[in-house]
Protein backbone atom coordinates (compact mmCIF):
# COMPACT_ATOMS: atom_id res chain seq x y z
CA UNK A 1 0.00 0.00 0.00
CA UNK A 2 2.84 2.39 0.79
CA UNK A 3 4.59 1.88 -2.52
CA UNK A 4 1.28 2.56 -4.27
CA UNK A 5 1.12 5.98 -2.59
CA UNK A 6 4.60 6.76 -3.87
CA UNK A 7 3.75 5.71 -7.42
CA UNK A 8 0.47 7.65 -7.43
CA UNK A 9 2.25 10.67 -5.95
CA UNK A 10 5.01 10.70 -8.54
CA UNK A 11 2.62 10.22 -11.45
CA UNK A 12 0.29 12.88 -10.10
CA UNK A 13 3.11 15.39 -9.73
CA UNK A 14 4.37 14.69 -13.25
CA UNK A 15 0.90 15.06 -14.79
CA UNK A 16 0.33 18.21 -12.71
CA UNK A 17 3.53 19.78 -13.97
CA UNK A 18 2.63 18.87 -17.56
CA UNK A 19 -0.78 20.43 -17.06
CA UNK A 20 0.80 23.63 -15.71
CA UNK A 21 3.14 23.74 -18.72
CA UNK A 22 0.19 23.34 -21.09
CA UNK A 23 -1.58 26.13 -19.24
CA UNK A 24 1.49 28.33 -19.70
CA UNK A 25 1.54 27.47 -23.41
CA UNK A 26 -2.11 28.51 -23.74
CA UNK A 27 -1.35 31.73 -21.83
CA UNK A 28 1.50 32.48 -24.19
CA UNK A 29 -0.79 31.89 -27.15
CA UNK A 30 -3.51 34.04 -25.64
CA UNK A 31 -1.28 37.06 -25.07
CA UNK A 32 0.82 36.76 -28.23
CA UNK A 33 -1.84 35.97 -30.81
CA UNK A 34 -1.90 38.99 -33.06
CA UNK A 35 -5.00 38.45 -35.11
CA UNK A 36 -7.57 35.86 -34.44
CA UNK A 37 -11.25 35.36 -34.08
CA UNK A 38 -13.03 35.85 -30.81
CA UNK A 39 -13.56 32.09 -30.45
CA UNK A 40 -9.82 31.42 -30.44
CA UNK A 41 -9.25 33.87 -27.60
CA UNK A 42 -12.11 32.36 -25.61
CA UNK A 43 -10.80 28.80 -26.09
CA UNK A 44 -7.26 29.77 -25.14
CA UNK A 45 -8.45 31.61 -22.04
CA UNK A 46 -10.72 28.76 -20.96
CA UNK A 47 -8.02 26.11 -21.46
CA UNK A 48 -5.50 28.29 -19.64
CA UNK A 49 -7.69 28.51 -16.54
CA UNK A 50 -8.86 24.89 -16.58
CA UNK A 51 -5.40 23.38 -16.99
CA UNK A 52 -3.97 25.74 -14.37
CA UNK A 53 -6.51 24.61 -11.78
CA UNK A 54 -6.15 20.93 -12.72
CA UNK A 55 -2.35 21.22 -12.54
CA UNK A 56 -2.43 22.73 -9.07
CA UNK A 57 -4.90 20.13 -7.80
CA UNK A 58 -2.85 17.24 -9.20
CA UNK A 59 0.39 18.65 -7.84
CA UNK A 60 -1.13 19.04 -4.37
CA UNK A 61 -2.53 15.50 -4.46
CA UNK A 62 0.88 14.19 -5.51
CA UNK A 63 2.69 16.09 -2.76
CA UNK A 64 0.20 14.84 -0.15
CA UNK A 65 0.70 11.25 -1.32
CA UNK A 66 4.48 11.58 -1.16
CA UNK A 67 4.33 13.16 2.30
CA UNK A 68 2.05 10.40 3.58
CA UNK A 69 4.45 7.83 2.10
CA UNK A 70 7.47 9.42 3.76
CA UNK A 71 5.78 9.75 7.17
CA UNK A 72 4.58 6.17 7.34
Amino acid sequence: MEILLLIVGIISVIVGVLSLLYSALNRHGYYNLLDGEKDIYIRLSRRMIIFFVVGIVLAVIGIVCIVIYSVS
